[in-house]
């Protein structure tokens, strides 16, 4: 009896929720709302794994680091905000951006794969070894590929040389761009 009675209460519960499983996905045309149709996804968060050098002229070593952000999709671009650090204690140096915002220029917007361009400023700093330390505005270019563009999860990968430029604290001699390489994955 016991058996039975878990039986039906499993076929019941299964059955309560298989018509959620069975029902069609919104189109867009569903989404209406008056004449504005509405987007699923107006930006997400994402983390990024990178790597890069405190001074492209003087490269010695690379070293990993982390970033986070948000990116705000705006037409055809996007307004990114995010912070990210990386550094090495073997090689006693470090780079770091919070906050860095930048604005982002998709060249192909209606697709789900895309490159993208543009630039931005950042607070940040830059140490190296050899005593060399930066703290102030950092400018950035970057360019990237961004790929799953329109779904709920997507990719990118992206190059951005940075230089720092404006000082409130300098020490030694001026560094050189920097070059970052970076993977992410947005949500």
């Amino acid at each position: 009896m016991k058996t039975k009675l878990a039986t039906f209460l499993t076929l019941a519960s299964l059955s309560a929720f298989a018509g959620d499983l069975l029902m069609p996905a919104p189109t867009a045309a569903a989404a209406a709302v008056g004449s504005k149709v509405l987007d699923p996804k107006e930006g997400y968060l994402y983390v990024r794994f990178l790597t890069s050098d405190t001074d492209m002229t003087h490269t010695n070593a690379v070293t990993p680091g982390l970033g986070f952000g948000y990116r705000r999709l705006t037409g055809d671009g996007a307004l990114d905000i995010s912070m990210s650090g990386n550094g090495s204690d073997r090689f006693r140096k470090a780079f770091w951006t919070l906050p860095k915002a930048s604005y982002l220029r998709y060249f192909t917007p209606d697709k789900e794969e895309s490159f993208y361009g543009g630039g931005g400023m950042a607070w940040g700093g830059v140490h190296n070894r050899k005593g060399n330390e930066f703290v102030g505005l950092i400018p950035s270019a970057t360019v990237g590929y961004e790929f799953l563009h329109k779904s709920t999860a997507l990719g990118f990968t992206e190059l951005t040389v940075s230089m720092p430029a404006v000082p409130v604290y300098k020490e030694g001699k001026t560094m050189g761009p920097i070059a970052e390489i970076s993977v992410g994955a947005g949500f």
